[in-house]
């Protein structure tokens, strides 16, 4: 079996995150000011830079074949299974493990998470797309893409992840910081271990408001991530039957003051898993590995 790094890069996006959080600050994720790392802008372009814009919520989607704060949120699910200790099973558990410390999950029980909650612009991915792994991804990242700054907030953004979030059931990972991983990985991918975020930061995101830009995406794929499907084919079992990791794919356009950029393609790895803690189906445990070409 190759080297586990690359994929336990993707699997604990969120774990890295609550690791790197021994070397942070508390993180109020409300007043954010960090900045996103993604492709910079001058306040005139706007994110012409991340990506090109149109008018919101136009996209179109395909799907690809997919292999089969209240503490009260971040409960664990209760159709979590206890897999066989096979060999594989125990080296990829202890790694996971591993990746934590004390001092970093002390740090990362006192990091905030917006309250869950859902609006007119930012909705509850419909229940007809929460039964398949793709459909769901499709439907987060259509919402969490398209983007009319001046109208929309970031501070709703998180909260409507918060309310889309899966608890990271990963190894290591205590039940009363498995809720946050969500929104630390989209809002917080500054700390060591993080992924890039399409995120952009409180600063970026009010010059892209001033500026009067719309992004949309469109042609959205989703499909299980190969790095995925190797580790399981192994024989490592997650204790989330749900849990998977798809990469998302589109093509993304960026409109500055009524101006078009030329489209660029995106791509994501969003982690799933049961959101069975407040309803059927799946929800998102971390978003991360963002590029835009």
């Amino acid at each position: 079996m190759r080297s586990l790094w690359v994929l336990h890069r993707r699997l604990v996006v969120a774990v890295a995150i609550v690791v790197a959080l021994v070397l942070s600050t508390v993180v109020v994720l409300a007043e954010s000011h960090r900045v996103v790392p993604h492709k910079k802008e001058s306040p005139a372009s706007g994110p012409a830079a991340r990506g090109n814009q149109v008018a919101p919520k136009t996209a179109t989607h395909s799907i690809k074949q997919s292999q089969s704060k209240s503490p009260i949120r971040h409960l664990i699910p209760k159709s979590l299974v206890d897999p066989s200790q096979t060999a594989v099973q125990k080296r990829v558990d202890t790694e996971l493990a591993q990746a934590e410390t004390q001092a970093s999950i002390a740090v990362a029980r006192e990091a905030g998470v917006p309250a869950p909650a859902v609006s007119v612009t930012y909705p509850s991915i419909p229940t007809a797309d929460r039964s398949d792994p793709s459909a769901y991804a499709v439907a987060f990242a259509t919402e969490l893409l398209d983007t009319n700054y001046a109208t929309q907030s970031r501070a709703a953004l998180l909260a409507w992840a918060e309310h889309e979030e899966a608890p990271n059931t990963l190894p290591g990972v205590p039940t009363a910081v498995a809720g946050k991983a969500l929104v630390l990985s989209l809002a917080d991918p500054n700390l060591p271990g993080g992924t890039p975020s399409p995120l952009p930061s409180e600063a970026e995101w009010a010059i892209d408001s001033q500026s009067s830009v719309v992004q949309s995406v469109s042609g959205i794929q989703a499909e299980v991530d190969p790095d995925w499907t190797e580790i399981v084919s192994e024989g490592w079992q997650p204790r989330d039957p749900l849990m998977t990791i798809e990469t998302v794919t589109g093509t993304m356009t960026v409109t500055t003051g009524g101006q078009a950029a030329p489209p660029e393609s995106f791509s994501l790895t969003l982690t799933l898993g049961s959101a069975a803690h407040v309803r059927a189906g799946y929800g998102a445990v971390a978003a991360g590995d963002w590029t835009l070409n």
